[in-house]
């Protein structure tokens, strides 16, 4: 029987963690969409040195929101792992995440709890997406394979899971470190591969987040360092005796060299 998610003295097992940069209305927006969730859990959101400061409510329905602000903007990584060492000292069982402006949809939280409970050698347990344009218009869904050994397969490729859609074991994420600086954007790659060296992942079979994949704005312009910081995560963890290691390094090679829309076109074909 899965244990109530919260505390004996009434503190939520989870807490949801957002970092934001600049983008004040998809925190609300997120927020907002929060608000109407019942299952316990507390929020966390992150500051990373916005020139006009964030703001944020003491609570969005029943859930307590904490607000810290970095004092200069120094990247996802470090506010990331800022929001995290909060949690830490709090004392929070799992740590789900969310980008402002992405949305969990109908039983994500509870379903992740529940299958980390049922399943304690999980180190970061993901979900499959619906992703959709900065209109809110649908693109493709992303479904990620549930298997171990296909999950460890596909890292010699890509990330076995979508970073917003996560839930991380507080205490897995003590024992093998927080989110590494030496990648910037592919900071949750680095994490993932660095996890499963040690402990289980998996992906629930199911769309339950909402994610915006942003044809003109961030995501594009990162998408080149992205893949420079990909291929140093595939070079660190290069497995000699592993084809696949090969492999992915000459796909992160390739993608390099093709424009950003033509990427975004590819996955509306395969994925839709």
């Amino acid at each position: 029987m899965t244990r109530p998610p919260v505390t004996a003295d009434g503190r939520p097992e989870i807490c949801v963690l957002i970092p934001v940069f600049r983008d004040q209305t998809g925190l609300d927006e997120t927020l907002r969409i929060l608000a109407q969730d019942s299952f316990p859990f507390d929020v966390v959101v992150v500051d990373d040195g916005s020139p006009t400061p964030i703001t944020a409510p003491d609570h969005c329905g029943s859930h307590r929101v904490t607000l810290q602000r970095l004092d200069r903007n120094q990247g996802i990584e470090h506010a990331l792992n800022a929001g995290i060492a909060t949690i830490f000292d709090r004392g929070y069982t799992y740590i789900s995440r969310l980008d402002c402006g992405d949305i969990p949809l109908t039983g994500r939280f509870e379903k992740q709890f529940a299958f980390m409970e049922a399943h304690p050698d999980i180190g970061i347990l993901g979900t499959w997406a619906r992703c959709v344009n900065d209109d809110g218009d649908y693109l493709f869904t992303l479904r990620f394979p549930t298997e171990s050994a296909a999950m460890n397969r596909r890292q010699r490729y890509v990330p076995a899971m979508l970073h917003p859609t996560i839930m991380i074991r507080s205490d897995f994420l003590r024992e093998v470190g927080l989110y590494s600086d030496r990648y910037r954007t592919a900071e949750d790659y680095e994490l993932f591969v660095r996890m499963a060296r040690k402990h289980g992942i998996a992906n629930i079979p199911e769309v339950l987040t909402q994610y915006i994949v942003s044809e003109t704005g961030t995501t594009a312009a990162k998408r080149k360092r992205n893949l420079v910081s990909r291929l140093g995560v595939q070079r660190e963890y290069f497995g000699w005796n592993d084809p696949h290691s090969y492999l992915g390094v000459a796909r992160t090679l390739t993608f390099m060299a093709l424009p950003f829309s033509w990427l975004t076109a590819v996955k509306k074909k395969v994925w839709r």
